[in-house]
């Protein structure tokens, strides 16, 4: 495995990633595939380092949370947090909502992001969504420094594909500054974060 370069360096050669990354995970969600409501949170910590098998010092955390309630009983609102950071600037990290920006202007070393869901079952088994959200990614490398946010929203349909384990399907249309994508859906967006 390679960790990331920076922005305008060429590695020579492999690089070998060595360590370790403890976790803690909470999860009293109602519903691993669709939850309308509970809360997760998972917060991991890695520590990389030539003692470990690697080639270089670092370390990485993230911490991510979510917390889904129901409004009233067909309308279910999520907010999902995720903060993720080298704490010894040395990988690049991607802005990943629920969006389709990806490119690497889009690449910093420290992430954060908040992103919002409203789902209403209108009917039966059928359902809309529509979501938001905002990510922001920075770094302060010695050459140059560069800060992004990335808005993003879009909707997205669902039908109710095995009700007794609570499992939709559907797609989104999600628009982000530079681009528009659509995803094929199974579950939560957010079924793993």
């Amino acid at each position: 495995m390679r960790p990331p370069e920076r922005p305008g360096c060429r590695s020579s050669g492999g690089t070998k990633v060595g360590g370790l990354t403890p976790s803690f995970t909470y999860d009293a969600r109602d519903n691993l595939f669709t939850p309308t409501r509970g809360a997760f949170v998972e917060a991991v910590v890695g520590v990389f380092s030539p003692a470990l098998g690697g080639d270089h010092d670092f370390q990485r955390v993230q911490l991510t949370a979510m917390q889904f309630v129901p409004l009233v009983r067909t309308l279910y609102l999520g907010v999902r947090r995720g903060r993720r950071g080298d704490l010894r600037r040395r990988a690049l990290l991607s802005a990943a909502i629920h969006q389709p920006a990806r490119r690497a202007d889009h690449a910093g070393e420290e992430m954060a992001q908040i992103e919002t869901e409203l789902r209403w079952q209108f009917w039966k088994r059928f359902s809309v969504v529509g979501f938001a959200g905002v990510g922001g990614v920075w770094n302060d490398f010695e050459r140059f420094h560069n800060t992004r946010t990335i808005p993003t929203g879009g909707f997205g349909f669902r039908y109710e594909l095995a009700r007794r384990y609570g499992i939709h399907m559907g797609f989104d249309i999600a628009f982000g500054p530079d681009n528009t994508a659509v995803y094929v859906q199974v579950g939560s967006a957010w079924a793993r974060p």
